[in-house]
């Protein structure tokens, strides 16, 4: 193999590297995004809602179960 070949080939391997590190890192980048917006969405979904509400949400991924105006020790035991 002539080394022009053999360059040519460890390029190409490099830059192969580096588009799947890059797709990876936005890959990555927008799953905290959607995650991000999704908790901006629960926190304004629970401000507009009045002392004494609860706010249940289940999806595939998570359950969440917020009880409004209330402390932690205010919760009935289950």
């Amino acid at each position: 193999m002539d080394p022009l070949t053999a360059t040519a080939a460890a390029g190409v391997a490099a830059s192969v590297y580096i588009l799947r590190l890059g797709h990876r890192w936005i890959r990555l980048r927008a799953q905290i995004r959607r995650v991000e917006l999704h908790q901006q969405g629960l926190s304004e979904r629970a401000r507009s809602l009045p002392p004494g509400s609860r706010l249940i949400e289940k999806t595939a991924h998570h359950d969440v179960d917020i009880l409004i105006g209330s402390t932690a020790a205010a919760r009935p035991a289950r």
